[in-house]
């Protein structure tokens, strides 16, 4: 599902909208088991303690949904976590290594370069918490990898709810068809679809995805 998924995406975009873990990172399995790593967890622990939780990350009002509208204050996040499952608010710690420390793939952090020297608007829109957008701004906003950041736990909305997307674009002045949405959710992709921004849905193997936003962009025409 690489292939741009809206008819509306004939014309060179304004903007690219690009979703943060799984997308830009690693794929979001590979960003929990090597935080585990580094807490010292065994990939059982982390296999119980999400186990555990499932529950209480499932539904549109779990406490992680939550906690990524900013209805919640992290902190109040990771204690449950704790209580359910000692150990587990570790993994979302932003204070010490955790989920927020997951690797890029390099393959996009080269892409997000191209996209700034052809002078693309970039924005990083991340379902998330709070204590991550520090985190966020430092290694993407600062060094100029894209232009601005959305999260939902600082807008009160989360993908794939309209209001996050019509946030961005009314924001930037965009109409749906100016932009271009990437992200490894199908959910995501069908919510920003839903609204006519044209998307792709990113996997494992990145290299399709990449292929397909050079083209829409005109990368290898600049």
């Amino acid at each position: 599902m690489s292939e741009i998924q809206n008819d509306t995406a004939a014309a060179t975009p304004q903007a690219l909208l690009i979703d943060w873990a799984g997308t830009i990172t690693v794929p979001m399995l590979e960003m929990m088991q090597g935080a585990a790593k580094a807490l010292g967890f065994s990939r059982e622990d982390v296999a119980k303690a999400f186990g555990g939780l499932a529950q209480y990350m499932a539904d549109d009002n779990s406490i992680f949904k939550q906690a990524e509208r900013g209805e919640i204050d992290d902190d109040d996040l990771r204690d449950f976590l704790e209580e359910q499952a000692p150990g587990a608010g570790r993994l979302f710690d932003p204070t010490e290594t955790s989920f927020f420390d997951g690797e890029d793939r390099p393959e996009m952090i080269e892409l997000l370069h191209e996209l700034r020297e052809a002078d693309v608007l970039v924005v990083l829109a991340t379902n998330n918490f709070r204590s991550g957008q520090e985190i966020l701004a430092r290694r993407y906003l600062e060094p100029g990898l894209v232009g601005a950041i959305v999260n939902s736990a600082l807008i009160g909305h989360r993908k794939p709810e309209p209001e996050f997307f019509t946030t961005i674009l009314e924001a930037f002045e965009l109409e749906p068809g100016d932009a271009l949405f990437v992200d490894d959710m199908a959910h995501n992709v069908e919510g920003a679809e839903a609204l006519g921004i044209p998307s792709l849905m990113i996997k494992d193997d990145a290299e399709p995805t990449i292929a397909a936003i050079k083209q829409a962009f005109d990368l290898d025409e600049r």
